[in-house]
């Protein structure tokens, strides 16, 4: 279990996130949800210790962040970065100290990039390069800030399924996204950022009952019958004469 209480950050004098606090628990995909510059970022570099002097508390499992060792905290949180480093180095020498080496991608299907070098890759490729090397880690949390981005729709298959793997496996995973109609297919719970303070913080249910979809991100809900005479339920971008209009077509 993950807790978050009061959690402030400040990068120089400005103020990144302020008194956030909330729990993710074992086995469960959370969304990390917000407009640009809302803080998603922020609180994902926070919980895997880019930020060191913090005020509040981030324990994992009752273990402070701040008092964990580098060892410690390597088993504790993985990383897969908005900005991705580019070096010019062959790609199978990411994996020369993970066990397993570059079998972690072949189980994703990208042994064929393990004799390129790494700046000879396209974004998505190298996407997918730092996924594996993520999933090569050992740890409690994995966050993913913006994974989707630069990913054609197998790339983004990709991601989802490994994320699922993860929560199969009983880990946290949080995830940021800007696509949140395709982040509530799968997530189970959802955390919302605006101007760095947290302004939900629950399951995926309750953000749609919330309003949130609307108010923060322009989005409406329509409900459509399937043809088995289902009720699906779908969140749609929203034209500005649409927002506030209600949930049904």
């Amino acid at each position: 279990m993950l807790e978050v209480r009061n959690l402030s950050v400040r990068a120089g004098k400005t103020l990144l996130l302020e008194d956030v606090s909330f729990t993710l628990n074992e086995g469960r995909i959370c969304a990390l949800l917000g407009a640009n510059g809302s803080g998603k970022t922020s609180l994902i570099r926070a919980l895997t210790s880019y930020y060191p002097h913090y005020q509040g508390s981030i324990m994992f499992s009752g273990q402070e962040l701040r008092n964990s060792s580098k060892r410690e905290k390597a088993s504790l949180h993985a990383l897969l970065p908005q900005d991705l480093p580019q070096v010019d180095i062959v790609v199978s020498s990411l994996f020369d100290d993970v066990e397993g080496g570059t079998g972690v991608l072949d189980g994703l299907g990208l042994s064929r990039l393990a004799g390129r070098r790494l700046i000879s890759l396209s974004g998505g490729e190298r996407e997918l390069v730092f996924l594996a090397l993520m999933l090569s880690r050992k740890a409690s949390l994995y966050c993913l800030d913006e994974a989707e981005a630069n990913l054609d729709p197998r790339g983004r298959r990709l991601v989802e399924r490994s994320m699922e793997r993860l929560k199969r496996e009983g880990h946290m995973v949080l995830a940021s996204f800007h696509d949140i109609p395709r982040a509530l297919r799968f997530a189970d719970d959802c955390l919302v950022l605006d101007h760095g303070r947290l302004v939900f913080s629950g399951s995926v249910g309750d953000f749609r009952e919330s309003g949130l979809a609307t108010s923060l991100f322009g989005l409406v809900e329509r409900c459509f019958t399937s043809e088995d005479g289902q009720l699906v339920k779908l969140l749609l971008e929203a034209c500005d004469e649409d927002v506030g209009k209600g949930g049904e077509a």
